[in-house]
């Protein structure tokens, strides 16, 4: 007898799913997509200095980067986390509902997810999320018992301290010095694009990985940047302000108001001063940190308002571009790395295009590739009740395999 048939807890199905989730999950997607295209060439990671500088001088190219990193950049994973967090929340107020035992199916289901993320990172895409996503979801696990002050104000907190608790600790670890330089220098970096087998490529990251992201601590903090957005979700799931969203259209219409305009000029100033771009906002230079830190929620509350009120005008493209793929956004996370890492690596099948196209070069396939994602998830969703992985992450997790294919009520 599997977990589901003792404890009558069962995966969701499309009749109970939140609508508005599916749709913010996908839009989010798009834009870690696109952030991922424009970061993940960029010196000192895959080009060197000049040879980015060379790409991104074309106007095409500087002004795409500006607004990637503008309306995107730090913004697309803020929202994804505070998902995340959200729908932890919702699926253990269902569980609960249904008598299940939501604790330790939420754990296995944390630690099926824990596997897929370390399978993802070192077998397909290098810069995955899942497997951090899964250590603070234990975390907030952890925390389902705490009280609304404190998934609110400590989840503030640790996502406004997450990044200067990386770089403190990443500078404490002296990885800044013999080690790290080598791993970044020019001639690493060129031996990087002409990686000729995927076994080269990816132990050279396996290295990479382990200098920066575990022995310089950075996974610290992005840890507490991922577990403060997961309490802010939640939170806000408690609330019931995305479950209800159809009942607060005016609140949602307020803080548009509020949070949209006052994110897109702050992060306007923030991206002009890291990119340069503009002489006469020099003097706030060293206020760089404090606006982005400070822009970067307010945008993303705003997106997320825009997105709801959008959706409850029943704006059927918004559903049909964004949602199925948002329904699918494990196997579609995974899919964008390998498309990635297919699109600039020269090893077969890939293109190889690294060193040799720009942020918009970039950003035009990653577009088109996305379109496709809306495509085929939809096509798929008309026959199977899951995605791929989708499924296999709800089989692991409830001891039985789903109903794959569409049924009534599914």
């Amino acid at each position: 007898m599997s977990d589901a048939d003792r404890t009558g807890a069962a995966p969701v199905t499309s009749r109970e799913r939140v609508g508005e989730l599916d749709v913010l999950r996908g839009f989010a997607l798009l834009g870690v997509l696109l952030v991922h295209l424009v970061t993940w060439p960029a010196a000192p990671v895959l080009a060197t200095d000049a040879e980015w500088a060379a790409l991104t001088a074309a106007p095409a190219d500087a002004i795409t980067q500006f607004l990637v990193n503008w309306l995107f950049y730090d913004k697309a994973n803020t929202l994804f986390a505070f998902l995340f967090g959200v729908g932890f929340w919702v699926q253990m107020q269902r569980m609960r509902a249904r008598g299940g035992d939501f604790e330790r199916l939420y754990v296995r289901r944390l630690t099926v997810l824990l596997v897929i993320g370390v399978i993802n990172m070192l077998a397909i895409w290098q810069w995955d999320i899942l497997g951090l996503y899964a250590l603070a979801g234990f975390a907030l696990f952890a925390l389902r018992g705490a009280g609304d002050r404190t998934l609110l104000i400590g989840g503030l907190v640790l996502a406004l301290a997450g990044r200067p608790v990386s770089d403190y600790l990443f500078e404490l670890s002296g990885l800044t010095t013999a080690s790290l330089d080598l791993a970044f220098s020019e001639a690493e970096i060129l031996a990087r694009q002409e990686t000729a087998t995927w076994w080269s490529a990816y132990s050279d990251f396996a290295r990479l990985n382990w200098l920066e992201w575990l022995t310089g601590g950075v996974i610290v903090g992005w840890f507490f940047y991922a577990l403060g957005r997961f309490m802010i979700g939640a939170y806000v799931a408690r609330k019931g302000w995305i479950q209800r969203a159809g009942e607060l259209l005016p609140r949602y219409r307020f803080w548009l108001l509020v949070c949209l305009p006052l994110g897109l000029i702050g992060e306007f100033v923030a991206t002009a001063l890291s990119l340069e771009t503009f002489s006469a906002l020099e003097p706030l230079h060293d206020w760089k940190p404090v606006i982005h830190f400070a822009s970067v929620p307010l945008l993303a509350v705003g997106y997320l308002c825009l997105v709801v009120l959008i959706y409850h005008t029943r704006a059927s493209w918004m559903v049909r571009l964004f949602g199925p793929v948002g329904r699918m956004a494990l196997t579609n996370y995974v899919v964008q790395g390998a498309f990635i890492s297919l699109l600039l690596y020269d090893f077969w099948p890939g293109l190889g295009l690294l060193g040799d196209v720009g942020p918009a070069t970039l950003v035009a396939c990653g577009l088109g590739f996305f379109v496709l994602q809306t495509v085929v998830s939809q096509l798929w969703l008309s026959l199977f009740a899951y995605g791929p992985l989708e499924w296999v992450w709800r089989a692991l997790t409830y001891g039985k395999a789903p109903r794959m294919l569409r049924a009534g009520g599914q």
